[in-house]
C-alpha cells in the first residue's frame, strides 16, 4: 500500500464561501491538506459539478440535475483558479497535497445522457466517462505536483451502494439499472486512491467507521492488508473493535478523517480533533 505514513485530513467539502479562510482551516489544522471544496458557492461548486466541469466530455445543468450537453461548463477554469489561488496562500508550506475527485460510478449515476437516461444505463458511456475521468485525475494530480511536489487521490462514490446493490432508481418508473456488484477492476484503474464510500468493498484504501461496519467483511479486508480511514473518535473505541475483530491494531495502518462542520470554526475543531486522534494513535511499525 501507499508509503504515506498514518495520517489525518479532512475529506473535502468546506462550508461557507471563502476560499482563503476555507485553506488557512485545512493547512493549520491537518497534516494532509487537501484542495478546498465549498458547495455553498453555488451551482458548480458541488462535487459533481466540480468533478465534471475538468471532464473532455461537456457537462452541464439540466432539468433534473446534471447531463451531457453541447458545450463546456463556464466554471471549467474553476479548479485552475482555485489552485492558483492555494499555491499563492501555501506557498512553501506543504509538500503533499490531496485532491478529491468523484469517482466513475457516482459520475455516471448523476450525469445524463441527451436521452434523458443516466450513463451508468449505457456501458459504452460508463466506460468512456471512466476513461474521461482517469484523464482528468492523472492531469489534475500532475498540476496539483508541479504546485507543491506530491498529491494523493481521493475518489468519492457516494452512490456505489445502489450501484452495487442494483437499486438506483432509473429515469422512469418502469426502467430498471442493472447491478454492477463487482464495481474493484474499474476503480484499479485509478491506481493507488482512497476510496470514501458508504459500502465496504475490497479494495486497498478505504474510508469506513469500524463502529458500524460490517465486522465480518471488515476483518477479511483488514487480514488482507486494506488501510483504513476512520472517523475521529477515542482511541479505546478503535481498540475495543479491534479487539472484537480479533486483529492486531498494529499490524494496520489507520488514518482519521474529519467531517465538516455547519461553520468554519466547528469545522477546525473537527479537524483538530481528527489530527490529535492520528497523535494518540502514533506511527504504524
Amino acid at each position: 500500500m501507499t508509503t504515506l505514513p498514518p495520517t489525518a485530513f479532512g475529506l473535502g467539502a468546506l462550508p461557507g464561501t471563502d476560499f482563503a479562510q476555507a485553506a488557512d482551516v485545512v493547512l493549520s489544522e491537518s497534516p494532509l491538506p487537501h484542495v478546498p471544496q465549498l458547495p455553498d458557492r453555488g451551482v458548480g461548486s458541488d462535487l459533481i459539478g466540480r468533478t465534471a466541469a475538468m471532464l473532455e466530455i461537456p457537462v452541464a445543468r439540466g432539468p433534473r440535475g446534471w447531463r451531457v450537453a453541447a458545450r463546456a461548463s463556464k466554471d471549467a477554469d474553476r479548479m485552475e483558479r482555485d489552485l492558483d489561488q492555494l499555491e499563492e496562500l501555501w506557498h512553501g508550506k506543504t509538500d503533499t497535497v490531496k485532491v478529491q475527485l468523484a469517482g466513475p460510478f457516482t459520475l455516471a449515476a448523476e450525469i445524463e445522457m441527451s436521452n434523458g437516461h443516466r450513463m451508468i444505463t449505457d456501458p459504452g458511456a460508463l466506460r468512456d466517462l471512466t476513461d474521461a475521468l482517469l484523464e482528468v485525475s492523472v492531469a489534475h494530480r500532475r498540476d496539483v505536483e508541479k504546485r507543491f511536489g506530491a498529491s494523493v487521490l481521493q475518489l468519492d462514490e457516494p452512490r456505489l451502494p445502489e450501484v452495487v446493490a442494483g437499486t438506483l432508481k432509473g429515469a422512469t418508473d418502469f426502467e430498471t439499472i442493472r447491478a454492477i456488484p463487482e464495481p474493484e477492476e474499474t476503480l484499479a484503474r485509478f491506481s493507488e486512491h482512497l476510496l470514501h464510500t458508504p459500502t465496504l468493498l475490497n479494495v486497498p484504501w478505504f474510508t469506513t467507521d469500524p463502529r458500524t461496519a460490517d465486522k465480518d467483511a471488515l476483518a477479511r479486508l483488514l487480514d488482507g492488508g486494506a488501510r483504513i480511514a476512520i472517523p475521529a473518535m477515542q482511541p479505546r473505541e478503535l481498540y475495543n473493535v479491534f479487539d472484537q475483530l480479533q486483529i492486531d491494531p498494529a499490524a494496520t495502518t489507520v488514518d482519521v478523517y474529519a467531517e465538516p462542520a455547519p461553520t468554519l470554526t466547528g469545522t477546525a475543531a473537527n479537524y483538530r480533533a481528527a489530527r490529535e486522534m492520528a497523535e494518540d494513535l502514533g506511527p504504524a511499525p
